[in-house]
């Protein structure tokens, strides 16, 4: 479940307005990181995220909230089975987000559950959470730390 791109931005010229603008003392570098500044903040209202992410997490969602709502059984899991279907099929950015909210109230819901009822169902949205930590780190591209490090 990846950030928006629209607060990754945020976070990136809140970071270098408050943090390292100070610290840059050459005129030169200052005019380089307002320069930059000026890119991000042109950029943050015109770049939108892949749809193909958010429909790949809107369909491991949807798959891992059937398996929850067939382990339960009709009673237990309709407020769940209406939710899905009640989710927006598109764009996959209100989907994905959507099936979001679905999964935090079947985790609430699995909280009322007794335990040998909730476990099965648990491991599935566990299944499915870790697969989605895969797929967003999947998108990260190398890091730089040993440059960072070296200042």
């Amino acid at each position: 479940m990846q950030l928006a791109v629209e607060t990754l931005l945020d976070g990136v010229m809140r970071t270098l307005r408050e943090a390292v603008l100070p610290a840059v003392e050459g005129r030169f570098a200052r005019g380089q990181l307002f320069a930059v500044l000026d890119v991000l903040q042109n950029l943050r209202d015109r770049v939108e995220p892949k749809a193909a992410l958010d429909d790949a997490e809107a369909v491991s969602t949807t798959a891992a909230l059937q398996r929850v709502v067939a382990l339960l059984g009709s009673d237990a899991a309709a407020p769940l089975a209406r939710a899905l279907a009640d989710a927006p099929t598109e764009p996959a950015a209100a989907r994905a987000a959507a099936l979001r909210a679905v999964l935090v109230r079947a985790f609430a819901l699995l909280d009322e559950l007794p335990e040998p009822v909730a476990a099965p169902a648990r491991a599935v949205l566990a299944e499915h959470l870790a697969a989605q930590a895969m797929r967003d780190v999947a998108t990260l591209k190398p890091s730089l730390l040993q440059e960072i490090s070296k200042g």
